[in-house]
């Protein structure tokens, strides 16, 4: 582990954060996802800071951030299933997993999780999902990665999680891989 690496903080909101945090938390996520291999709206991406309070004051809602000398250096937001149509739209069409019961009152979805470029690779990511996924009373999670995100994917992958389906998102211009992980989350 790197020096700097002992330096980031984790700190957890659990329904609500401060207007500075969703300040600094829009401006990674714009900064990650208008980049490639997303290469989203950058405008479009402007609206967590209206939909990222909303998900977090619902029920599953937590935000973990991540600071490094007082720069929020990687984010990762929850909700419950049951608190997402659109979530429980997408895996209601994908086929049935053999042994998988997912209840949506019992699984968490991972909205969102972000990392500024220059402080990946050293375990920001896995970190934000542990303390997001840490003392939940739900029995699973899932979580979307786009089809062009393949590292990311394995990245999930490598830490447990597996593959429950694909659908198309934006009109069919691209695919997002659901992923699923049972709870506890230990990797």
């Amino acid at each position: 582990m790197r020096e700097t690496d002992q330096e980031v903080g984790y700190v957890r909101f659990e329904h609500v954060a401060p207007d500075e945090i969703w300040a600094e938390v829009t401006s990674l996520f714009v900064l990650c996802f208008a980049a490639h291999p997303y290469n989203e709206s950058a405008d479009e991406l402007q609206s967590i800071v209206q939909w990222g309070p909303e998900k977090l004051a619902s029920p599953g809602g937590r935000l973990v951030v991540a600071r490094h000398d007082d720069q929020l250096v990687g984010f990762a937001l929850s909700q419950r299933l049951d608190q997402d149509s659109s979530w429980l739209q997408r895996l209601n069409g994908m086929p049935p997993m053999l042994d998988l019961d997912i209840l949506p009152s019992r699984t968490l979805v991972v909205q969102e999780l972000a990392v500024n470029k220059n402080f990946r690779g050293r375990g920001i990511a896995k970190q934000c999902i542990r303390e997001l996924l840490s003392n939940r009373a739900e029995q699973d999670a899932v979580l979307g990665v786009f089809g062009q995100a393949t590292q990311v994917r394995e990245m999930y992958r490598h830490w447990g999680f597996s593959e429950l389906g694909t659908s198309p998102i934006y009109g069919g211009t691209v695919t997002l891989h659901a992923l699923h992980h049972k709870l506890p989350w230990t990797a």
